[in-house]
């Protein structure tokens, strides 16, 4: 079935090219997602075998396309077929943009002289900034990159016209000549290699870029439906929340199948309703992508910067927090839970997630980890479990009930509800006599909070989430 969807895609695609009236322009071109293997996105949809120099099959994500390493791996392809000085295009579909800052500029693909008279055709793009040429040697800049189609057309001798962002400018440049007919792509074969995420690229004669934007586009959201076939609604929901945060760049495959797997097995286990506000620290490429919420609340950060958030998770400085926007009341008071995952511990003194000292998982000088779910003394320990990582919670399933869970193992004891303030929780602080405090260094790839649910269960699930994660990136 997917094989066949697949094909269905790429017959749509193709149809409608050549309906639109631009499929004889696109004299090379290869769709590099949506299939198995690596071979698989190196087969072209047309023009000839393409050179791979260096790319590996891990390089490759059926959902995104294939992924650049900013110094060696590049593409090549011969290109006899525009030998015209005034009619050429070039696009791509750029799934994840360079991470190369400004002043460098790598390269996604480019027809490169042999000459330096010769005219240069390409497409550049770093974090802050396009440029192009269009078969001439000046060039063009234009402040801003877009995830999907980028595209430049030459039709006369006078300009080209350029679309970033669905949006198309018309750029006067003469054109200055024909370079070598050798495409690259990742490269233009003078050291500007790219390191960014590319689904399609192709050239050919010129054509309508609005037209092979909208062809393109289409055929990726076809890609990427067949991919999530089956998906979670909440799943994809929040994948999609995530990728706009993003900036619009797609997750991978795998990425996104954790995501997925959660979700469901959340929901499997009778867990998700339980889950009032929740973050998922890990697998967003951004800070501002880890801090949309899986539910709940979005959390306010205080503190952070991007520098502290990668792929496996926020850290914290002693000084950084996040305030949950949920308040300790708006679980029942018998029925509660906090849970963190720490990839590392805090130091000695420190908070995980906490409403004053009343609720909290928390780290002091013992050699335990201390919890309270609505109540004050004593703590809930976990002996010996101060500086543990992994799933960390602490839960109160009844009125006279407690319990904390780390390393694995779950601590009940029977201690009444005493306490119930009305403080917003806090994500590596808490708040003592008004003032955040006992904020946290450790690195958090995850937060829960909400009513009262299997210790066990959940930590079965966001470990196993975690695990996706290392695994997939």
């Amino acid at each position: 079935m997917t094989l066949k969807a697949r094909i269905t895609a790429i017959d749509r695609f193709i149809k409608g090219c050549r309906e639109d009236g631009i499929y004889d322009d696109l004299n090379a071109c290869c769709v590099m997602a949506g299939w198995d293997s690596l071979a698989g996105a190196l087969t072209p949809l047309k023009g000839g075998a393409l050179t791979n120099s260096g790319f590996l099959a891990a390089d490759f994500d059926r959902g995104i396309g294939l992924k650049g390493n900013g110094s060696t791996k590049r593409l090549s392809q011969v290109n006899t077929a525009t030998p015209l000085q005034n009619s050429a295009h070039q696009a791509i579909y750029l799934s994840v943009n360079s991470a190369i800052a400004a002043p460098s500029l790598p390269t996604h693909i480019a027809e490169w002289p042999t000459s330096g008279s010769d005219g240069r055709t390409q497409i550049d793009t770093n974090t802050s900034q396009t440029f192009t040429r269009c078969r001439e040697t000046t060039g063009s800049y234009i402040g801003s990159t877009s995830i999907g189609v980028i595209g430049i057309s030459r039709s006369d001798s006078a300009d080209y016209v350029r679309r970033v962002g669905q949006a198309s400018e018309t750029i006067t440049e003469t054109s200055t000549g024909i370079p070598a007919q050798v495409v690259y792509v990742f490269n233009n074969s003078s050291g500007s290699y790219s390191d960014a995420t590319l689904a399609f690229y192709s050239i050919g004669t010129s054509l309508d870029l609005a037209l092979l934007d909208a062809r393109v586009s289409t055929l990726m959201a076809d890609l990427r439906a067949i991919e999530e076939a089956g998906f979670d609604r909440d799943a994809i929901a929040y994948i999609r929340a995530v990728e706009e945060a993003d900036g619009g760049a797609y997750l991978e495959t795998s990425v996104k199948i954790a995501v997925n797997n959660l979700v469901s097995g959340l929901k499997a286990d009778g867990l998700w309703d339980a889950i009032g506000s929740s973050c998922l620290l890990c697998g967003p490429r951004t800070l501002a992508g880890a801090l949309v919420p899986l539910r709940g609340a979005a959390p306010t950060a205080y503190g952070f910067v991007d520098g502290d958030f990668d792929r496996q998770g926020l850290t914290g400085d002693g000084t950084s927090y996040l305030d949950s926007n949920r308040a300790n009341n708006a679980d029942p008071q018998d029925s509660k839970h906090f849970a963190v995952y720490a990839a590392t511990a805090t130091s000695a003194f420190g908070v995980y997630v906490g409403s004053q000292f009343d609720s909290v998982i928390y780290r002091s000088g013992s050699p335990d980890l201390l919890t309270r779910i609505n109540r004050g003394t004593p703590f809930t320990a976990v002996s010996g479990a101060a500086g543990a990582t992994g799933f960390l919670a602490a839960n109160r399933p009844s009125l006279g009930v407690t319990q904390a869970r780390a390393a694995g193992t779950t601590v009940t004891e029977n201690l009444d509800a005493v306490r119930y303030i009305s403080d917003n929780a806090l994500i590596f602080a808490t708040v003592s006599s008004g003032v955040v405090t006992a904020i946290s260094d450790a690195s958090l790839a995850f937060y829960s909070i909400g009513s009262s649910l299997d210790l066990a269960k959940l930590d079965s699930h966001i470990s196993d989430y975690v695990t996706a994660i290392g695994a997939a990136i």
